[in-house]
C-alpha cells in the first residue's frame, strides 16, 4: 500500500502484512512529519487478503482449465508434437532408414538401366551375328575348292571320308567343286596304241603357292575327217597337287578300235569339275 505525507507530500510505500492494531501513526523520514494512520489503510490488510486468494482460486480456476484442453489435446494426433517428441535415435533411425532406402532403389535403378543396356547390347549383337554368320557362310561356299584343298592338305583321311556328302550338297545347289586350272599345267602327255589298248602318261604341274585339288582329263581321240572316235575320261587317285610341284599319271584304258591304221590324233584336256 502507499502512504502520503501531509507535510512534504512523499509518497511511501508500506508493507501491509507489518500493520497491526497496535500502530497508530506513520513518520515522514523526509520531514520527520507524524500523521495518523488512516481506517482505509488499516483496513487493506484484510481487503488485500481476501483479493489474494480471490486471484488464487482465479488461477486455479485457469489453471485446471489449461490441464484439462492439453489433455484433449494430448488425446489428438498431432504429427508436428510427435515429431517434436521424436528422441534423437528414433529420428536417427528414420533418416538411417530413409537413406537405406535411396539406396536401395538406386540400386534397383541401376540394375534396371544395366538390364536394359544388356539387352540392348544382345539386340545390336544380333544382327552384326547374323551378318558374320551369312558372310562366312557366303565365303565358305564362294572359296569352297580352296577350302577343300587345305581340307585334303592338312586332314586327309576325313576330307576323304566326307568329299562325297560334301560333293553332293554342292551339286544339289548347283555350285559343283571346280578345280582352279589356271594354275595347273598338263606335261609331257603321251597315247600309246597297244592293240585295243590305249596307255595314256604325263604330268600335272602347280604353278601356284598353295595346294590344288587334282582335275580330272578328258581325252578325245579325232580322226582325220573331224569324226571322234574316242572319248574318255581319267580320274586320277591323287586328290591334290602341292604347292609348286607336280605329279605324274600312267593309265592305261581299254578301247575299241576298228581300223588301227587311220590317222588319230589325241587330244586331252583338263576339266574343272573335280566329280
Amino acid at each position: 500500500m502507499h502512504e502520503k505525507c501531509k507535510s512534504c507530500g512523499t509518497i511511501f510505500e508500506v508493507n501491509e502484512s507489518i500493520l497491526t492494531n497496535n500502530i497508530r501513526w506513520l513518520k515522514c523520514g523526509v520531514c520527520n512529519q507524524k500523521w495518523v494512520l488512516s481506517s482505509t489503510s488499516k483496513e487493506n490488510p484484510i481487503e488485500n487478503t481476501n483479493k489474494t486468494e480471490k486471484v488464487k482460486q482465479e488461477l486455479a480456476s485457469i489453471k485446471s482449465i489449461v490441464e484439462d484442453k492439453s489433455k484433449i489435446l494430448a488425446k489428438t494426433p498431432n504429427p508436428v508434437l510427435d515429431q517434436k517428441n521424436k528422441t534423437v535415435a528414433e529420428i536417427a533411425s528414420e533418416l538411417s532408414l530413409s537413406k537405406l532406402n535411396e539406396n536401395n532403389k538406386n540400386k534397383i535403378e541401376k540394375t534396371k538401366k544395366a538390364n536394359e543396356k544388356k539387352k540392348n547390347n544382345k539386340l545390336n549383337i544380333l544382327p552384326l551375328f547374323v551378318i558374320a554368320l551369312c558372310l562366312i557362310l557366303f565365303l565358305a561356299i564362294f572359296f569352297r575348292s580352296t577350302l577343300l584343298s587345305y581340307s585334303f592338305f592338312y586332314f586327309p583321311n576325313h576330307t576323304q571320308t566326307y568329299i562325297e556328302k560334301i560333293n553332293s550338297l554342292f551339286t544339289k545347289i548347283d555350285m559343283p567343286i571346280l578345280a582352279d586350272t589356271k594354275n595347273l599345267n598338263l606335261t609331257n602327255f603321251i597315247a600309246k596304241v597297244q592293240e585295243q589298248e590305249i596307255r595314256f602318261t604325263g604330268a600335272i604341274k602347280n604353278i601356284s603357292k598353295r595346294p590344288m585339288l587334282v582335275p580330272r582329263i578328258k581325252i578325245l581321240g579325232v580322226r582325220e575327217d573331224r569324226k571322234i572316235i574316242m572319248e574318255k575320261i581319267l580320274t586320277l587317285e591323287d586328290k591334290i597337287i602341292f604347292p609348286n610341284s607336280e605329279i605324274s599319271f600312267n593309265k592305261l584304258v581299254r578301247v575299241n578300235i576298228q581300223n588301227q591304221k587311220d590317222n588319230v590324233t589325241v587330244k586331252a584336256t583338263l576339266l574343272k569339275k573335280i566329280f
